[in-house]
Order: C-alpha cells, then sequence, then structure tokens
C-alpha cells in the first residue's frame, strides 16, 4: 500500500465525516422526502394503503395486534408498491440539483483537506 493510498482514503475518510456532521445527508433526504410526499405516486400509494386499512379495520373482529399483523403482511406483501416507492426514490435521488448540491459539498471538503495537508 502506497502512501498516496493511505492520504486518499484518509481524505475519503474526513469528507465523509464532515458531511455527516455537517448534515448534509440529513439536509438531501429530508428534501427528497418532501418531493416525494408532494408526488403523484405517493398520493397514489397512500390512498391505496388508506382503504386496505379501512378495510383490515372495517371487516374483522381482529384485535388491535392481529390488525397490525395483517397490516404489515399487506404492506411487506406489495410488491408492487415496494418497487414504486424504490424506483421513485431513486429517480429523485438522480436529480441533477440533488447531484450537483452533493458534488458542490463534496469538492468544498476535498479542497479544504487538500489545502490543511499542505
Amino acid at each position: 500500500m502506497s502512501g498516496t493510498d493511505i492520504d486518499k482514503r484518509s481524505i475519503v475518510a474526513k469528507v465523509d465525516m464532515e458531511l455527516k456532521k455537517g448534515g448534509t445527508f440529513d439536509k438531501l433526504r429530508k428534501q427528497v422526502t418532501e418531493e416525494l410526499r408532494n408526488s403523484e405516486m405517493h398520493q397514489r400509494i397512500e390512498k391505496e394503503a388508506l382503504d386496505k386499512v379501512d378495510e383490515i379495520v372495517n371487516s374483522s373482529n381482529l384485535t388491535r395486534e392481529g390488525i397490525q399483523r395483517q397490516i404489515r403482511g399487506y404492506i411487506d406483501g406489495n410488491h408492487k408498491m415496494r418497487n414504486d416507492i424504490n424506483r421513485q426514490t431513486r429517480d429523485e435521488l438522480n436529480k441533477p440539483s440533488v447531484r450537483d448540491k452533493l458534488r458542490e459539498e463534496i469538492e468544498q471538503k476535498v479542497t479544504k483537506q487538500l489545502e490543511d495537508m499542505v
């Protein structure tokens, strides 16, 4: 392992820590979550889920735990819903505005680490 590899790894680790300490990932997560909440896909999934919850609650004499178990089963078994959410999340994270914001912050942190090394 050369000294350059160690320095690169050290810089990457420090930049990662600075991004975490600065709340960069939390800010991006909140931005993406807000975009998802406002999407048509989210509205559709929310309506479907609420309809299913109403159906489970109104059509059975289950205990609270039984109702929770059926709702978890519905969510776990609804692959289309999970795939839709995952696809929409990837789409939001791949938007140029998100990538540009992250790239900008990374460049600033890397520049600072390089300056500190000199």
